[in-house]
């Protein structure tokens, strides 16, 4: 394997990875011929992310010949290499990651200005392929909005709050914190929005119903859905089971 990044999409690749951060602690990476693969997922399975590196977003990119590569890394050591964010655009000028499959090393090159050059050799573990199964198809409820609608949603909940309650009618989304049954309800203090079917590009809902879930990982995946796609949307998709990060994803 063998692929290069160049300008502004280092600075891309890095925040992909923090964004990965913040939902497990093990990268996994995959390198098929449809793109480089980078996925994690968090302890108790229930929340899974991946973001899919096209081979037009590398200047050159190029798979393993024979079949795909999949490895797996503490998520921490690849996050080192690109720990100064707010600077990685400035001072790098590309980025070249390189599988040395006999020594078992993946080796990420920066190739910096003023023709300084910077090599970390990280270890990896080999792994199965990771993946979360759900049927999109099958979602009773689809909801679709631009990422903007949804970061300015969330911010209005303290970063401190764990869950929250989503539930949808025939034309209303209202979006609660998660208040435990035998808590005080007088002292506890309680936040609701409600957003109107017309905010939103798409609105399908075809069972009214509830959700509980972990605000953590949605809320971390929302800023670089922002900052990456702004002409895109964001689709949340669920059934009466739940929203689809919760499902499980198996190692297949």
């Amino acid at each position: 394997m063998d692929c290069v990044a160049t300008g502004g999409n280092v600075k891309v690749l890095a925040k992909a990875i923090h964004s990965l951060s913040r939902i497990g602690e093990e990268l996994y990476l995959e390198s098929v011929e449809d793109g480089l693969a980078l996925r994690s997922v968090n302890s108790s399975r229930s929340a899974f992310a991946c973001f899919l590196l096209s081979p037009l977003f590398f200047q050159k990119y190029q798979a393993p010949s024979d079949q795909s590569f999949r490895c797996k890394m503490p998520i921490k050591s690849i996050q080192a290499v690109f720990k100064s964010l707010a600077s990685l655009d400035r001072s790098v000028e590309k980025c070249r990651i390189q599988l040395d499959s006999e020594k078992n090393r993946l080796t990420i090159t920066l190739h910096c200005k003023h023709g300084l050059l910077k090599t970390h050799n990280l270890s990896f573990q080999d792994c199965e392929s990771l993946q979360a199964v759900f049927d999109k198809e099958s979602c009773a409820n689809v909801l679709q909005a631009q990422p903007r609608l949804m970061v300015d949603t969330v911010l209005h909940f303290p970063p401190s709050l764990e869950e929250v309650n989503l539930s949808v009618t025939s034309d209303r989304v209202w979006l609660r914190n998660h208040v435990e049954d035998d808590a005080d309800s007088l002292r506890a203090m309680m936040t609701e929005l409600c957003l109107s079917s017309e905010e939103f590009d798409h609105f399908a809902v075809g069972t009214q119903t509830s959700v509980t879930f972990c605000l953590k990982e949605l809320r971390s995946s929302y800023p670089e859905c922002n900052r990456q796609c702004s002409g895109g949307k964001f689709c949340p998709r669920y059934t009466v089971r739940g929203l689809a990060s919760k499902e499980k994803p198996r190692q297949l």
